[in-house]
């Protein structure tokens, strides 16, 4: 872990005078055993990685590879230790973690949990990527991309995912100026793996359309149907347990029964998904 790098939010702010620790009251809604609704207020902030949020960010990441076992205690160990480019969200003085980003240097990172990931790409894309050879040519140079984590629980207010974008991009800026020569700051592309969503009818009744129409998808984190619309490369293909019943967030949709689910991997330029942070924002106020 670079030492110098620990206390980076702080450091940050003791540049800028007019900065403030970022803390917002979220209310999130739980249901006791009556099924009444009650109303709790949260106050979240926004963190460096740490270790003592490891288990929290390997409860996140066990699921990453749709169930596939991988080694997902050595990746929560590096989200954790890369301090210099990171950000969670939390609550002060607790290590659990409600939601995080974080970028990854794939040729960087000598790592056996980061080989599983490539090879899962890799393989997902042989069977299902029309555009397989461009991933594969611009995978020759890996020390150009980062493996975009972007992870949160389901009821995380959508008014905190801009701040948690720009936090990244803040990280981004800062290590430019403090690190230039740090690996981080010499990304080109950025490689993303989530999931979207289909209606089990409307699955039926738009089978023969093209898989790339993407107003027909419900994505679980809104913002991927924002940096989609800018990917160079992506594809989707049924996940494992698609059959199931899948949960799907309550801003995009009330009804959460019936869902199929898609396994979506895309890569995005760097500067396009720094570009697109704006329009995050714009689309939660929508």
């Amino acid at each position: 872990m670079n030492q110098g790098n620990q206390d980076k939010r702080k450091q940050r702010d003791y540049e800028d005078d007019d900065s403030e620790e970022e803390e917002i009251e979220q209310p999130i809604s739980v249901h006791n055993k009556g099924d009444m609704e009650e109303e709790i207020n949260l106050d979240f902030v926004f963190l460096d990685p740490n270790q003592k949020q490891f288990h929290s960010i390997k409860t996140f990441m066990n699921g990453y590879l749709e169930g596939i076992s991988f080694k997902s205690s050595e990746l929560a160990n590096i989200i954790c230790d890369q301090v210099e480019l990171g950000t969670m969200v939390g609550q002060e003085d607790e290590d659990n973690v409600f939601g995080f980003t974080t970028i990854l240097n794939i040729g960087q990172i000598k790592s056996n949990a980061i080989g599983e990931i490539l090879h899962y790409v890799d393989t997902k894309s042989q069977q299902f990527n029309k555009q397989h050879q461009q991933l594969q040519h611009i995978f020759q140079t890996p020390k150009k991309i980062g493996l975009f984590i972007n992870e949160r629980i389901l009821n995380l207010a959508p008014q905190l995912v801009p701040i948690l974008h720009n936090q990244l991009k803040e990280d981004i800026n800062w290590l430019q100026k403090e690190d230039p020569s740090n690996s981080l700051t010499n990304l080109d592309y950025l490689l993303v793996i989530t999931k979207s969503f289909k209606d089990n009818d409307q699955q039926k009744q738009t089978q023969k359309k093209s898989t790339t129409d993407l107003n027909d998808l419900i994505f679980q984190k809104f913002e991927d149907f924002v940096f989609l619309q800018k990917s160079v490369v992506s594809f989707r293909f049924l996940s494992e347990g698609s059959k199931q019943t899948q949960q799907v967030s309550d801003f995009m949709k009330t009804e959460q029964d019936g869902q199929i689910c898609y396994r979506l991997i895309y890569l995005i330029q760097l500067k396009d998904y720094l570009a697109q942070i704006a329009n995050i924002e714009k689309y939660v106020q929508q």
